[in-house]
């Protein structure tokens, strides 16, 4: 007997077989027990996630002598042809090669004789969306008042191309993008029954290259198999996808908290030297800075597509970061993929940008900032500290908040009492002076604004001292003033 894919061989025969599509397998079964069929159904949805099974199943279910509670019993004669594709009553086109007027009016002569067995007689039409305008106005007619023992399957991954008027006339179901666990689950099934010894990460790394289609992951499956045989491991699977180890994306995040710019070249040259796509190793890049950012936003690790074991890592890395730091980070990845595009030194750019992110400046809250000025306390929640060992094997970051923090969440009101809070520590600091302007005396650093000036401390003026004014009569700090003028015409994100 000759080699059948994965795909086929284990091509779901029953509603109940098929994964991660319950919605429309109970309306579906639902509309079969009730005795409730239309006339045209429209399938749409990714490639690979169950369109035209469902549509053979269902052509099954309906025309089987022998079905239970809606599902078909695959041993009858209907049964085995319309699985085998040779069924008279039920008819399968590629709407992409079948796609003219002459096609479409074939099919309309054709569908007005009752069928030759069974109880109705089914078009199942592929890729409609290939369909042209002309081929789309033929069929109206005959889609919107056809006769009782005919029925219509439209299947496509892109609805939005079919006229409005077809859609009209049909009931449509979106078929979803089936989960990374749901792909593992069923490719660990195929594994027991294959008698292949498989390791966890090495499924889930074939399911996110399937990106959501059961087909797609179980034809990488076999690509697999047919170069490692009964043992499927996480390297086999690395070395025939050639993709990135996740260990360098985490290597990167590394040397972001060291800031060690000589290891960043380095490893730019190993993914270079490696054969690596540099377009392809930002997206994966980008998808571990999001992972990470979904770990720190929101505490839970079962939103990341991974096992268990690399969830626990990311949880583990995701606290030496902010939220702020981690959206920069995912910006500046967008970014310079879109830049590797149209750039003439593609491995500059890729260079460029590693070193762009590991010299990339924390960010700090403006109350952060202020508090410095007003000599108070630091006013906003604490923020994670990035590994002080980790940090002393490459240069120290000038951090002065000592992590990363997301800036823009301190209400106005709070940010000019602390303003004012500094604008009065400044005048009381030039009426211990003696009333001297900005320009004619320096003044100490924000740091020591707060603190007590002492006047006996000072060498006396040679001449006598100008009486100094009042305290509300002094100008404010021009820097002082500048800021509380822009918050009164900027509204911070947070605030109203």
């Amino acid at each position: 007997m000759s080699f059948l894919v994965t795909a086929r061989k284990y091509r779901p025969s029953t509603f109940s077989e098929v994964v991660a599509q319950g919605h429309v397998i109970h309306t579906l079964l639902n509309s079969i027990a009730l005795g409730r069929i239309a006339h045209a159904y429209l399938f749409s949805g990714p490639r690979g996630v169950g369109k035209t099974t469902t549509a053979r199943i269902f052509a099954k279910a309906i025309n089987c002598p022998n079905a239970v509670d809606g599902e078909p019993c695959n041993t009858c004669d209907t049964c085995v042809e319309i699985s085998q594709g040779r069924c008279i009553d039920v008819v399968e086109i590629d709407g992409a090669s079948n796609n003219g007027v002459e096609q479409v009016r074939t099919i309309r002569d054709s569908v007005r004789y009752t069928p030759s067995r069974d109880k109705y007689k089914m078009y199942i039409i592929d890729e409609v969306h290939m369909l042209t305008k002309g081929a789309f106005n033929a069929l109206l007619k005959t889609l919107e008042e056809p006769p009782a023992h005919a029925l219509f399957i439209f299947a496509t991954t892109e609805p939005h191309k079919l006229p409005p008027t077809v859609i009209s006339r049909c009931q449509r179901y979106d078929f979803r993008r089936i989960a990374i666990e749901d792909i593992v689950a069923q490719l660990r099934h195929i594994c027991e029954q294959e008698g292949i010894d498989a390791e966890e990460n090495a499924l889930y790394t074939i399911a996110r290259r399937g990106d959501g289609s059961m087909r797609d992951s179980e034809s990488i499956f076999d690509q697999v198999v047919a170069y490692s045989g009964s043992s499927l491991t996480y390297e086999t699977v690395r070395e025939v996808l050639h993709i990135v180890d996740q260990d360098t994306f985490f290597r990167v995040t590394d040397l972001i908290l060291t800031s060690d710019t000589r290891g960043g070249f380095l490893l730019a040259d190993e993914v270079v030297m490696s054969g690596y796509d540099t377009q392809d190793f930002l997206a994966g890049l980008e998808e571990h800075f999001r992972n990470l950012l979904v770990v720190r936003s929101t505490g839970e690790t079962r939103l990341i597509e991974a096992p268990e074991e690399m969830r626990n890592r990311y949880a583990a890395v995701a606290e030496r970061f902010s939220e702020g730091d981690l959206l920069r980070l995912l910006r500046m990845t967008s970014n310079a993929m879109q830049a590797l595009r149209f750039s003439a030194q593609p491995r500059l750019r890729f260079e460029v940008t590693l070193i762009d992110m590991i010299k990339l400046d924390s960010t700090v809250e403006i109350s952060t900032l202020l508090s410095g000025m007003s000599g108070g306390p630091v006013t906003t929640a604490a923020v994670p500290q990035r590994n002080a060992a980790a940090a002393g094997a490459g240069p120290q970051r000038n951090v002065a908040s000592g992590g990363i923090a997301s800036t823009g969440t301190v209400a106005t009101s709070v940010v000019k009492e602390q303003l004012r809070s500094a604008e009065r520590s400044y005048k009381q600091a030039l009426d211990a002076f003696g009333g001297s302007t900005p320009s004619q005396t320096s003044i100490p650093p924000p740091s020591t604004v707060g603190s007590a000036v002492s006047v006996s401390a000072m060498q006396a003026p040679a001449v006598a001292p100008v009486p100094a004014p009042a305290i509300q009569d002094i100008p404010p700090h021009p820097i002082v003033q500048m800021l509380i003028d822009g918050l009164d015409a900027v509204v911070l994100p947070g605030t109203k």
